[in-house]
């Protein structure tokens, strides 16, 4: 067993730290065991492994991969639409800043997102690692990919005000997920929305 100790620095255009050092290093031995120190100096991101590597040869590139679960495997089959959702945002959006996607949202942070649905900055701040910063900079945006619930409130305009319905049924088309309002309009009348 060998243990060797590598920093990595973030590479703009590559949007991640380079594997070509990780591959020299690991020497295409079985990597056993991986810890992993994220800092940053001189506002560049870095990041240091501590690999114990096997003595026998590894098959592959001696990388195991994924280190850890797929947060979406642990979704329900509905909420990974979402999940994929905000991951896309998220990924657009880091580029669009210049910064790693990892430092907007982990993959584990946004599974959660989607599996709770948060409707409002309160909610989204109960989720582990988001906090101020983040509902500051990226809750408007991540509240708007939410789905719409299933009995949304009735459209503008209808609540109160003259000519206002307040009978009729809420109903979902089977090809859309959308929900949609059926009301009764009287002879000659408008649809009160």
């Amino acid at each position: 067993m060998d243990v060797r100790v590598i920093t990595l620095r973030y590479q703009e255009g590559l949007q991640g730290f380079p594997e070509e050092a990780l591959r020299k290093a690991i020497s295409g031995r079985e990597v056993l065991e991986a810890r992993e120190h994220f800092f940053t100096h001189g506002n560049i991101p870095h990041l240091a492994l501590t690999l114990l590597l096997g003595d026998a040869p590894a098959g592959g590139d001696g990388l195991r991969r994924p280190m850890g679960p797929d947060p979406e495997e642990g979704l329900e089959e509905a909420r990974r639409p979402l999940y994929r959702e905000l991951r896309r945002w998220r990924n657009d959006r880091a580029r669009a800043d210049g910064k790693p996607a990892y430092a907007i949202a982990r993959n584990a942070q946004l599974a959660e997102i989607a599996r709770r649905v948060p409707r409002s900055l309160a909610e989204l701040k109960e989720i582990d690692g988001i906090g101020e910063a983040f509902c500051r900079d990226y809750g408007a945006e991540t509240l708007g990919l939410m789905p719409e619930v299933t009995a949304p409130a009735a459209p503008e305009g209808a609540a109160g005000g003259e000519g206002a319905d307040t009978a009729g049924d809420w109903t979902k088309t089977p090809n859309d997920e959308r929900s949609t309002r059926n009301v009764e309009v009287e002879a000659g009348g408008a649809p009160p929305f």
